[in-house]
């Protein structure tokens, strides 16, 4: 500031630089906060990406155990035409991840096993187990 010598008090600054600091100190202002979210959020998303392929899906839920996965993955009585056995334990997230992308099979079980548990796997919604799991692997920052 521009200080008057006879009384110390601070001189008034004209109209258009008052805006020229105004602006400037809002714009940093506004960067430092965009370089803290950042740092913040960074960490976040390698902690997801990290979390999702260790996730798992249950085939089906828990509450239909006993329950077989039809050929379009709808859930079924067992021994029911076109059904298939559910997987003897919950489906890894990054085998998942892997058999959705790239068509690969899940370890022990026939193609034809592993599309009907996909079609299951793509059908499941909020609320049910496994969603959590299948969002975090369809996010775009999980390559």
């Amino acid at each position: 500031m521009i200080m008057r010598s006879e009384d110390e008090q601070p001189e008034a600054l004209p109209a258009e630089k008052d805006d020229q600091l105004t602006t400037r100190r809002s714009m940093l202002r506004i960067g430092a906060l965009g370089a803290a979210a950042v740092v913040t959020v960074r960490p976040g998303i390698a902690q997801a990406a990290s979390s999702a392929l260790t996730c798992s899906i249950p085939v089906p839920q828990s509450s239909q155990a006993g329950k077989w996965i039809k050929h379009n993955g709808d859930v079924v009585n067992a021994n029911s035409p076109n059904s298939y056995a559910p997987p003897t334990s919950p489906l890894k997230g990054e085998d998942v991840k892997n058999s959705l992308k790239y068509g690969t099979t899940y370890p022990g079980y026939t193609s034809q096993k592993t599309a009907a548990y996909n079609e299951y796997i793509k059908d499941l919604t909020v609320g049910k187990q496994g969603y959590t799991c299948y969002a975090s692997i369809q996010s775009p920052y999980r390559q």
